[in-house]
């Protein structure tokens, strides 16, 4: 918020130096006029000095101003994106964020990090593969690997009887 008591100030300032002029177009006098000469130079230093603070004081409320909308500008563009996703529990006990059919608009079907996700940060899961009904995830971002699904054990070989 603008310094009221700087503008306040250099108002106070101005109006001052006008009345010393208006004193000095009465002095005769040229010491008079001399020390009225330089208080009037005085009041108009301090005039310009409030001035530049208030002008600074707007430059930086500017600037945080921009500061703040930048970041509105990238809380809302998160929000948006993740509203894309939703969160579903895999077997056993796995919760991920899964993207939307609706919203994959020509995206591949991933999942995300919840735990990165809870950080502001969207790291898609990289699989490794199922084996035995299990599937293994990892997480790039957190470092995290998560092993989904239900075992079922591998098929016995058939034994082949020797002749």
């Amino acid at each position: 918020m603008v310094d009221i008591s700087a503008i306040g100030s250099a108002l106070a300032s101005l109006k001052a130096a006008k009345d010393i002029a208006e004193a000095m177009i009465g002095l005769r006098d040229a010491h008079a006029f001399q020390a009225k000469m330089i208080e009037f130079q005085s009041r108009i230093l301090d005039a310009q000095n409030s001035a530049f603070a208030a002008n600074e004081e707007r430059t930086a409320l500017i600037d945080r101003v921009r500061e703040l909308e930048k970041q509105v500008t990238k809380a809302e563009a998160w929000a948006a994106e993740m509203q894309r996703y939703e969160l579903r529990q895999l077997p056993p006990s796995i919760f991920v964020y899964a993207l939307k059919p609706d919203m994959a608009a020509g995206e591949p079907m991933h999942y995300i990090c919840a735990n990165c996700r809870s950080q502001g940060k969207k790291s898609i899961l990289h699989g490794y593969g199922v084996s035995d009904g299990l599937e293994t995830f990892h997480c790039d971002g957190c470092k995290s690997d998560w092993t989904t699904g239900y075992f079922r054990a591998p098929p016995e070989r058939q034994r082949y009887a020797e002749d």
